[in-house]
């Protein structure tokens, strides 16, 4: 387990950061949802799973299922199951995506939302994810932060921890490495209401538009039926 990675976002569940990503990111994952297509009786893991909220959105929707959030930071797990009581078909687990502490072949869906970049090794990630997956299930991985929009990169020297980022072009080459098929991508409209601590970076109106229009780079893929 990344010690630097937990240290850090131990420090944003701490400090209060981590509790304004939803309002950051949801637009974003609003939008994702439908394409995912997910069913009552849906199993799904997700990694980074900060203080839950997303898994909350997904635990409603497969209210017969199971959603399984998992994280590296121990304190944001703490808040996620303070917050997610209510949820019982919700598990919050501490752990590392790039040793996934899960049976192989379970989950129907794997989502990231802003945290893949992050991984120390994300190939090493994305063999776990496979390896979890049940055959025909898909990942998703949401990224604002993305080769695609370059914009986006001007808020990397913000960041206290280092970053991996690919092209899409580069994730395709990485998800079929790892045995993945039906790799495809697209970009998500950012439609998350202005403020100045977002768009701090950006020192136009062009810019922030521009910015908004590219919004953010999802990519999906499917692990091959048996």
């Amino acid at each position: 387990m990344g010690d630097a990675l937990r240290e850090e976002f131990n420090r944003w569940a701490t400090s209060g950061r981590a509790a304004t990503l939803e309002a950051h990111h949801r637009p974003l994952v609003e939008q994702m949802l439908p394409l995912m297509q997910v069913r009552p009786r849906d199993r799904i893991l997700e990694i980074g799973c900060g203080e839950g909220w997303a898994c909350r959105l997904l635990a409603d929707i497969a209210a017969e299922g199971l959603v399984v959030g998992l994280d590296v930071s121990d304190e944001m797990i703490r808040n996620a199951r303070a917050r997610s009581a209510a949820h019982e078909n919700l598990l919050l687990v501490w752990g590392d995506t790039e040793q996934i502490p899960w049976q192989e072949n379970y989950f129907t869906h794997i989502l990231s939302v802003e945290s893949f970049y992050y991984i120390e090794d994300p190939e090493r990630a994305l063999q776990e994810v496979h390896r979890v997956l049940e055959p025909g299930g898909s990942v998703w991985i949401l990224n604002h932060l993305s080769k695609e929009n370059e914009l986006s990169m001007r808020w990397i020297p913000e960041l206290d921890l280092p970053v991996q980022l690919f092209s899409a072009e580069e994730y395709a080459e990485l998800f079929a490495r790892c045995g993945f098929t039906d790799f495809s991508h697209r970009m998500i409209p950012d439609r998350t209401p202005e403020t100045r601590t977002i768009y701090s970076v950006l020192k136009t109106p062009e810019e922030r538009h521009l910015f908004r229009e590219r919004g953010a780079l999802l990519l999906s893929a499917r692990k091959p039926p048996e």
